[in-house]
């Protein structure tokens, strides 16, 4: 016995009719009886009775009718799910982010679950290393990492940002203010633990300039580095792309060096075929929601194409 009798049986067993049977199953009639004979002949008993007055379903038709059904429509079910499934309409995608990405991946998330509501998407702020770490131990599917990446996973330019200098209101730092005219500032910074690219990248930075930071302070936050900056410990490099914080008491200075300019891409497993993750890709390439929106991410990041 296989699905498509079942299917012929309770056809026929609705219609009782072999001909309109054969049509709506686009069979020809032989080829239907065939199937109900082959039905019958695996259960050791007739499902219909034939005669001048026409067909009808015999005593086991009616009780083998009652148990077809359901099968047959979980089978549908179960076939129509998986076909979604296929498709990416359903399913699940684990995506991680940080502060680069704070406000474009929520949007994205968005657009995402408007197209195709019934994908379950899980988020998780971690820092490009943490992500790098997840995407290889399975633990997630999709990251936005600082590029370029390792060399195992496959990567899609995104968003570029840049480096910026913050200063309380009260600082007598100028507004063009380089990070060379902050040799002698006390630093609040951004852990080597939390974000160990980010910080290389800003001591790097100074390093140019012929300096290493007085740091006077690590933490884990961007919002914790801007209250203690706002507060007086001493001025901060973060992302421009935070310059959309809506603290107040602070001002930001954007960096102009060549070298304070970094590229955020998505990052991926090579090879895997998860379609949820393919329809999520679909709105970052070109033609996909980053470039037809031109969206400019977190202030100071700018999308980019591939």
């Amino acid at each position: 016995m296989d699905i498509r009798e079942l299917r012929s049986f309770v056809t026929l067993a609705e219609q009782l009719h072999y001909g309109r049977a054969a049509r709506l199953l686009n069979l020809s009639q032989p080829a239907l009886t065939k199937q109900i004979l082959r039905l019958e002949e695996a259960l050791g008993s007739p499902l219909f009775e034939r005669d001048r007055h026409g067909t009808r379903l015999s005593a086991i038709g009616h009780r083998f009718l009652q148990g077809a059904r359901p099968i047959l429509a979980g089978f549908d079910r179960l076939l129509a799910q998986g076909r979604k499934a296929a498709l990416g309409e359903t399913g699940s995608l684990h995506v991680a982010f940080g502060f680069h990405t704070f406000e474009l991946v929520p949007h994205l998330i968005v657009q995402l679950r408007e197209q195709w509501p019934e994908v379950e998407v899980s988020l998780r702020d971690l820092s490009s290393a943490e992500q790098i770490e997840g995407l290889n131990n399975g633990q997630i599917d999709l990251g936005f990492v600082r590029l370029p990446a390792p060399v195992q996973l496959q990567t899609l330019p995104v968003i570029k940002d840049r480096l910026a200098l913050v200063s309380s209101a009260n600082s007598p730092l100028r507004e063009n203010a380089t990070i060379a005219d902050c040799r002698n500032e006390p630093f609040v910074a951004i852990s080597e633990k939390r974000a160990p690219g980010f910080h290389h990248h800003m001591l790097l930075l100074c390093a140019k300039h012929g300096f290493h930071p007085r740091i006077v302070q690590e933490v884990g936050e961007i919002t914790t580095a801007l209250a203690l900056v706002r507060a007086g410990l001493g001025l901060a490099v973060v992302p421009q792309s935070t310059a959309t914080s809506e603290f107040a008491g602070i001002r930001f200075h954007p960096l102009r060096d060549k070298e304070a300019v970094w590229t955020v891409g998505a990052a991926w497993r090579k090879g895997d075929t998860n379609p949820v993750l393919k329809r999520f890709l679909q709105l970052l390439r070109p033609g996909g929601w980053v470039n037809s929106k031109k969206k400019t991410a977190n202030g100071g990041a700018t999308a980019t194409g591939t």
